[in-house]
């Protein structure tokens, strides 16, 4: 697995998302659709450890209807380039750097957490 580069299934009974490890370095594209994901933020966390991730497809998922969904996303994978197959527009990562900035200042994100500290002068 450590040279897999993508995944073409789309049919998955998957719930969580776990098992993926900061080895599998040439990981590129993710397809999660029609998963049974349902918790965005604890989840999604887990593939911060995939630096070549520039593709992810959750859609048909539950965490597809989540609010902000998108921005939650790109707050979270910061070199992800297309969410279910759209490209994050420049807007998209200026609220997520806006939402960022508003956690931190109400402390809403973790300190033990430094990869989560996305936008940093």
């Amino acid at each position: 697995m450590l040279h897999l580069r993508g995944n073409g299934d789309n049919t998955n009974p998957i719930e969580k998302l776990d098992g993926f490890s900061k080895n599998m370095i040439a990981l590129q594209y993710l397809n999660m659709r029609g998963s049974k994901i349902s918790s965005l933020k604890s989840e999604i966390k887990k593939l911060k450890c995939l630096p070549m991730l520039r593709g992810l497809i959750l859609k048909d998922s539950p965490v597809a209807k989540e609010e902000e969904y998108r921005i939650e996303i790109i707050m979270n994978l910061r070199n992800l380039e297309r969410l279910d197959k759209d490209i994050f527009t420049d807007e998209e990562r200026q609220e997520a750097q806006e939402l960022y900035r508003q956690r931190e200042e109400e402390g809403k994100l973790s300190e033990s957490n430094p990869e989560g500290a996305m936008f940093l002068d």
